[in-house]
C-alpha cells in the first residue's frame, strides 16, 4: 500500500505541475481550484472502492447446485471457463507492478507486496520454461506459453485463449487471492460438473472426441482455446479434457491438494466427474491449471 501512495503522490504532483496555470484543473477532486493531498484522499477512497479490475474475459455463471449426496453443494458463481493464459499473463504484470511476484531465473514466486491479497513468499507460482510433452498427436502439448523480457509478461501468439499450465497450487490461489475470487473445494467442483447430478463425465451422460478434448482428439498442441468443444450443464465448458483443475481441498488432511477433472491425453476412464488426483502444491506441469469461483 505505501508503494501505491508514493506512486499515486507522484502523479498528481506532477499533474499539479502541468495544470499550474490552468483553471481548476480535473484532477480537482475536492473543488478548491488546488491539486493537494485532499484530491489524493479522495482519489484513494475511490480506487478502493473500485479495487482491482477483473482480468479480460472473465465470464461467469451463476449456480446453486445441492451437490453430491452426503458432500456440499455449489452456490455462487464459477468462470465458465478455465483460466487462460493471457488472464494469468494480466495477473503476472499486474503483480510484477505492485511487487507480488519477482521472477527468479526461470521460476515466478511469490513475494511481499503492496497488494491486500494473501501471498505465498518464495513459493513457485509459475515455471516460465515448462517444456510440455510429446504424445498422442501433440508436440510440446501443454508446455508454459508465457514468457518474461524487458521486465514484462507476454504470451506466445496463438495461446492467448488456451488454458494456462505450468502453475502451482500456490499461483492458482495467488490470482484467486489477488482478485478476490477463491478455488472451489474438490464437492463444489463436482457440483457443478454433474449438473443435475446425472452426468458422468462434464459434458454429458456420454463423452466423444467431438465434445472434450482428451485422448484422441484432435490438439496438435495438447490443449485447446477454451470452450472449443461446447457448453454443458451450467454453461460450463472444458470441465471434462483440456487441463485438470486445482481445488482448494487437502487430501486427508495433509498438505496435498486434490485436483479435479481431466487432462488432454487421458483416456475416457479418467475423465468422469468423479476422478481425482493429488498434487504438491508447489509442483506444475503440463496437464494442470485451474478454474475460479466466487
Amino acid at each position: 500500500m505505501k508503494k501505491i501512495i508514493l506512486i499515486l503522490a507522484v502523479v498528481l504532483i506532477a499533474f499539479s505541475k502541468k495544470q499550474a496555470f490552468a483553471a481548476c484543473p480535473s484532477a480537482d477532486l475536492t473543488g478548491d481550484c488546488k491539486i493537494n493531498f485532499d484530491d489524493f484522499a479522495v482519489l484513494a477512497s475511490q480506487w478502493l472502492d473500485e479495487g482491482v479490475p477483473e482480468p479480460n474475459g472473465m465470464v461467469w455463471e451463476d449456480i446453486n447446485d445441492p451437490g453430491v449426496s452426503g458432500h456440499e453443494g455449489f452456490i455462487g458463481e464459477m468462470s465458465k471457463y478455465e483460466t487462460t493464459n493471457a488472464q494469468y499473463c494480466q495477473f503476472l504484470n499486474a503483480a510484477l507492478a505492485t511487487g507480488d511476484v519477482i521472477v527468479d531465473v526461470s521460476h515466478v514466486k511469490g513475494a511481499d507486496g503492496s497488494n491486500s491479497g494473501v501471498d505465498f513468499v518464495g513459493q513457485t507460482y509459475y515455471y516460465l520454461d515448462g517444456p510440455g510433452f510429446t504424445y498422442n498427436e501433440a508436440t510440446n502439448g501443454g508446455a508454459a506459453r508465457i514468457n518474461f523480457s524487458g521486465g514484462v509478461f507476454t504470451v506466445d501468439s496463438g495461446f492467448d485463449n488456451h488454458p494456462v499450465t505450468y502453475v502451482s497450487w500456490y499461483g492458482s490461489t495467488a490470482f484467486c487471492n489477488y482478485y478476490g475470487y477463491r478455488l472451489p473445494t474438490e464437492w463444489q467442483w463436482q457440483a457443478v460438473a454433474d449438473y443435475d447430478g446425472s452426468y458422468t463425465y462434464g459434458c454429458g451422460t456420454s463423452i466423444n472426441n467431438n465434445i472434450a478434448n482428451y485422448s484422441g482428439s484432435t490438439h496438435p498442441d495438447g490443449t485447446t482455446v477454451v470452450g472449443s468443444f461446447g457448453t454443458y450443464g451450467y454453461g460450463m465448458c472444458d470441465m471434462a479434457g483440456n487441463v485438470l483443475e486445482w481445488t482448494d481441498s487437502l487430501y486427508l488432511g495433509g498438505s496435498d491438494r486434490i485436483i479435479r477433472s481431466s487432462h488432454w491425453y487421458n483416456g475416457d476412464i479418467y475423465c468422469t466427474v468423479a476422478w481425482m488426483n493429488i498434487g504438491i502444491p508447489h509442483n506444475t506441469s503440463y496437464t494442470v491449471g485451474f478454474r475460479v469461483c466466487r
